[in-house]
C-alpha cells in the first residue's frame, strides 16, 4: 500500500481562500469533507473580479457528497460568471468520488497547485 492511500487520522474539513496572480481565487480545501463541516464548504467570495477559481485539495482526507455537491454549485455559479473552476492535486479519496459521478469531465484538473497557477499566469 503506498503512502498516499493510507487514511489520515480525522481532521475537520476547512475551507481558506486568497488571491494568486491578481485574478485567480484560490479555495484551499483540508480535512474531512462531510456533511458534518458542511458549513466549512461556503464557497462565498463573490466570483466577478476573477478569471479563474483553482480549488486545492491536497489535504482533503475524506470527500463526500456535501463536499461534491457543494463543488459542483461552485461550477455553476463559476459558469454563470463566465469563469472556470480548475481542480489541483486532488488525493485517490476525491479523485475516485470524482470518476464514480461523472464529475471529473467538468473541471481542468492539475497535478498540483503550482502547476495549475503556472498554467493560469499573469494575462
Amino acid at each position: 500500500m503506498r503512502d498516499e492511500d493510507l487514511p489520515l487520522p480525522w481532521r475537520p474539513g476547512l475551507c481558506s481562500s486568497e488571491t494568486a496572480c491578481g485574478d485567480v481565487l484560490v479555495y484551499r480545501l483540508s480535512g474531512e469533507l462531510d456533511s458534518a463541516t458542511s458549513d466549512a464548504l461556503a464557497f462565498d467570495k463573490p466570483l466577478d473580479a476573477f478569471r479563474a477559481v483553482v480549488v486545492d485539495m491536497a489535504d482533503v482526507g475524506f470527500f463526500g457528497s456535501t463536499a461534491l455537491n457543494a463543488l459542483l454549485s461552485l461550477r455553476l455559479d463559476a459558469q454563470r460568471s463566465g469563469v472556470v473552476v480548475h481542480l489541483s492535486a486532488a488525493p485517490r479519496v476525491v479523485a475516485r468520488v470524482l470518476e464514480i459521478t461523472g464529475a471529473d469531465a467538468l473541471f481542468p484538473t492539475h497535478r498540483s497547485l503550482d502547476a495549475a497557477l503556472r498554467l493560469l499566469g499573469p494575462v
